[in-house]
């Protein structure tokens, strides 16, 4: 231990945090009030040294600023058992009580290292921390691949003062950039120098990122993208020249070249040719005489609810998966589209990202962005989109988060990218009728006509491990025991698509009774009882999943000798640029009142700015359906 002493100058700054003068301050006096602890600095650094070998450092520096924030001090490296870790150093500062400034260093001794899985992960505590430390450590790693340059970090899980990554790449390597997140780069900095590389006076990029002020990551549910919204920064290898040898092509220049190699590679190029092990099942699907559109319905629906999803088919080639009737969802829909192909239609392989891998396409592609694949057919000048591998969904339907900006034909004929629309929404249509009886209860039917992805969802969950649409009969009896349930059943229907409906007839009690007064809340099932958004404000963007229609109407003819007290009121609200809207009217005619609503929107992902305006909506919609009847004698 060293116990340096200092000035009452140097004290002060301390108590300011003297350690942290590399960082900026906050951009905002109030940045990071109420944390735990925050980085004041965050610096990473690497380089191709002069034997060409690829070296990162990392120096964190930490204010411990409450109890819990004292985990901080709790460090754990982790690095491929292919690496090399040249050194750990590592640091406490606290202000003793004679002003005196005590530094504490790790001890190489406290350092444990485990090995999980190919990770070598080496733990240390920061010496003495407590409540007012700061802590520093630093770290550096010879890395095995010089190919593998590494991506960086921006956000933590507590504020970030600042953090700067810097590069140093010689000019015969190219690397491709990719910037995730919601946040900008407060500062960028490039310049080209000269170094001894391998003996060879070589020129190098410098470039410096760096953004101040970071504030923490927030996980949040139906955030649409794994973590593409922590922000940081990837760099993806695309070509390289090393002296005196030729070119090295690792990535595509754009995605037309990454989809025209694709569809001629082996394993792609088998999708589009000829099969004899197929062509039986196809002269049972083809009958020349039905319409076009039914036969490539045919082909679909044969794979659909034939074929089963087993991973561990990966391997296996399509004729093995063809046979045993299993494979993976690529696979399926691999089979689907040759398929198709074989039989003369116009059908492609369409590569895609799926939200949770990526929500949007970069300007410059790589192999990692895409993690689905599906089946697309031209016909009469409309693209249909199928997926076969899931047996829930509907002909021409996408599971809703696969609609993601667009999808890339793997093809040498039309390589590029296809645009992607929802083609169906969550729609409910309900209607219901009910009589109100002088002893407080209410009788009727209730029926419900589910369509598009609201199908998909309701067989999701009953089509699923055995289940059946029994399953969803006793939960409605067991949600519901003081009912007296009549008659309930659920049957499928097609008209161009399958749908179903549901019909329900019961008798219950009002939702609250006393004498000569009787309350009832009109609205059966109401999925907005509650506002389904509870955060007033979002870091990060939502998804909603799916376009939404509601629209319901209701009757309830009330007993003679009652008149009403308490009416809904009618509702009707917009969302900005006709996104969505809420139209909600209440009348009476006779002894019977009628309500009638249309919910709908069709913006799927909020920006957090937006993300007031959907709450409002939501909040306004469950207000609204909330609202009672009540009658009084």
């Amino acid at each position: 231990m060293q116990k340096i002493l200092l000035s009452a100058f140097l004290s002060l700054l301390f108590s300011l945090q003297l350690l942290a003068q590399e960082s900026n301050q906050p951009k905002d006096p109030a940045f990071g009030i109420g944390a735990e602890a925050i980085i004041l600095l965050d610096s990473g650094h690497s380089v191709y040294n002069e034997n060409f070998e690829l070296i990162f450092t990392h120096t964190t520096k930490i204010e411990i600023l409450s109890e819990e924030g004292l985990s901080w001090a709790n460090v754990m490296i982790p690095y491929s058992e292919n690496d090399s870790l040249l050194f750990i150093k590592g640091h406490t500062y606290n202000l003793a009580e004679n002003d005196s400034l005590q530094i504490d260093s790790l001890q190489k001794s406290t350092i444990k290292k485990e090995v999980n899985n190919g990770i070598v992960e080496n733990y240390f505590s920061l010496p003495k921390a407590k409540v007012g430390s700061i802590i520093e450590y630093t770290y550096q790693i010879k890395i095995a691949n010089w190919q593998e340059l590494n991506s960086w970090y921006f956000q933590n899980d507590i504020p970030v003062i600042k953090s700067t990554y810097t590069t140093e790449v010689p000019n015969y390597l190219l690397f491709y950039k990719y910037l995730e997140g919601s946040l900008s780069l407060d500062n960028f900095d490039r310049k080209t120098v000269k170094k001894m590389i391998k003996e060879k006076q070589t020129d190098v990029l410098i470039e410096n990122f760096e953004i101040d002020s970071v504030p923490a990551y927030v996980e949040e549910e139906d955030v649409p993208g794994y973590d593409y919204f922590i922000s940081k920064i990837k760099f993806k290898l695309a070509e390289y020249t090393l002296p005196g040898k030729s070119t090295e092509f690792i990535l595509p220049q754009n995605y037309e070249e990454l989809a025209y190699n694709w569809a001629g590679s082996p394993y792609f190029e088998n999708v589009y040719s000829r099969s004899s092990y197929l062509q039986d099942e196809i002269d049972r699907i083809y009958h020349p005489e039905l319409f076009k559109i039914d036969v490539i319905k045919g082909f679909y629906f044969f794979i659909r609810n034939n074929f089963s999803v087993d991973l561990s088919f990966n391997e296996k080639s399509l004729e093995e998966a063809y046979k045993a009737r299993k494979g993976t969802p690529q696979q399926i829909n691999m089979l689907l589209t040759k398929m198709l192909n074989q039989s003369g239609f116009d059908a492609y392989l369409i590569a895609l990202s799926s939200i949770e891998n990526r929500p949007t396409y970069p300007e410059n592609p790589y192999f990692e962005l895409f993690d689905v694949y599906v089946c697309m057919v031209r016909y009469n000048g409309e693209n249909y989109f199928l997926d076969a591998s899931d047996k829930n969904l509907l002909f021409n339907m996408l599971p809703p988060n696969f609609i993601n900006n667009g999808g890339l034909v793997i093809s040498q004929k039309a390589p590029g990218f296809v645009p992607l629309d929802f083609n169906f929404e969550d729609n409910e249509i309900v209607n219901a009728e009910f009589e109100i009886s002088d002893t407080a209860t209410i009788k009727g039917t209730y029926e419900v006509k589910r369509k598009g992805y609201a199908v998909y969802s309701f067989d999701s969950r009953f089509l699923n491990n055995n289940r059946s649409y029994n399953d969803y009969l006793i939960e409605t009896i067991f949600e519901n025991m003081d009912w007296n349930i009549k008659k309930h059943e659920v049957s499928d229907e097609f008209e161009e698509n399958k749908y179903l409906k549901e019909h329900l007839t019961f008798v219950r009690p009002v939702d609250s009774v006393a004498k000569n007064y009787m309350e009832i809340n009109p609205v059966v099932f109401n999925e907005f009882s509650d506002n389904p958004l509870k955060d007033e404000k979002r870091q990060n963007p939502i998804t909603l999943y799916t376009p939404l229609i509601r629209k319901a109407s209701y009757s309830y003819e009330i007993p003679e000798g009652w008149t009403i007290l308490e009416y809904p009121a009618d509702k009707s609200i917009g969302l900005q640029d006709g996104k969505g809207k809420l139209m909600y009217q209440y009348k009476k005619i006779g002894n019977t009142l009628k309500i009638e609503y249309t919910i709908d929107y069709d913006q799927v992902i909020f920006m957090p700015e937006e993300y007031p305006m959907i709450k409002k909506f939501l909040d306004i919609v469950s207000e609204t359906l909330n609202q009672k009847i009540v009658l009084i004698r």
